[in-house]
């Protein structure tokens, strides 16, 4: 491949765009750094069953509180709730917990929930974090979740210390303009940014067969955001650049710029 195929300082942004954001994060603070951003959005969400879960909703006497594992997680309960335009503070009053600061925020933005847990970063710490609270938790947490189902608490059936009650709430599927918005972020395939981040193993899978239409494209600089992503590439025979620990803005620039001034 010509150097000229190869986009220096350009960081292309695999990630699932959410459309309440006007400002990327992300993006802001790359270009704030010096680089130009591309962007293609690996998947969409269809919410679902908002009935179901509006109902279990306005029974929060039932439940000790409510397990956010994602903002989607967050959304689906804004979305039951809007719908029903039903009263959500009784929640307020109860243990409410989150996966990692972006979830949380979320739910304190769009809900007035404050949740425990921020800091877990994964369903499995916050499993941990909730157990080690030494509190004894009689009824079910309402858990609403996505379709894959890869987290700790789509399979938890029960312990001694916690149970919850799940409701599928959103379907995870491919981006179906991803195609078009490859061949944008590329100029038909003929070029590729410097840096290439992945946000989620579905996000690999999503956009592999497009990114290998650019002629030796692992020139690029792959970084995944996760050893759980980073595992994914493996698997995809990808080579792995470095890996973002924290999935942040300052953490994806961290690594770029750390693992650049070592190369």
């Amino acid at each position: 491949m010509s150097p000229k195929h190869l986009e220096v300082n350009t960081v292309l942004l695999l990630k699932t765009q959410i459309k309440e954001q006007s400002v990327d994060k992300y993006e802001q603070l790359l270009v704030a750094n010096g680089f130009a951003v591309k962007q293609v959005n690996t998947l969409v969400f269809q919410y679902k069953n908002l009935e179901l879960l509006t109902k279990k909703l306005n029974c929060s006497d039932c439940y000790s509180g409510i397990i956010f594992s994602s903002p989607r997680c967050v959304q689906a309960v804004y979305l039951a709730y809007q719908n029903s335009q039903a009263d959500i503070s009784s929640w307020k009053l109860k243990k409410n917990f989150a996966v990692g600061a972006a979830t949380s925020k979320e739910a304190l933005e769009k809900l007035g929930l404050e949740c425990k847990g921020q800091e877990s970063g994964s369903a499995e710490n916050l499993l941990n974090f909730i157990l080690k609270e030494n509190c004894s938790y009689k009824m079910p947490f309402l858990y609403p979740h996505g379709n894959l189902k890869r987290d700790t608490f789509s399979g938890l059936k029960g312990t001694n210390e916690i149970t919850v009650e799940s409701v599928l709430a959103y379907d995870t599927i491919n981006n179906p303009n991803i195609l078009d918005e490859m061949r944008e972020a590329t100029d038909n395939f003929t070029l590729i940014p410097e840096y290439v981040i992945f946000f989620s193993p579905s996000g690999v899978h999503s956009t592999l067969e497009h990114l290998r239409k650019v002629e030796n494209f692992t020139i690029s600089k792959l970084i995944p955001i996760g050893p759980t992503t980073e595992l994914s590439m493996k698997e995809a025979n990808l080579p792995v650049f470095g890996v973002a620990q924290h999935p942040s803005p300052q953490g994806v620039l961290d690594i770029i710029l750390s693992k650049s001034r070592s190369h």
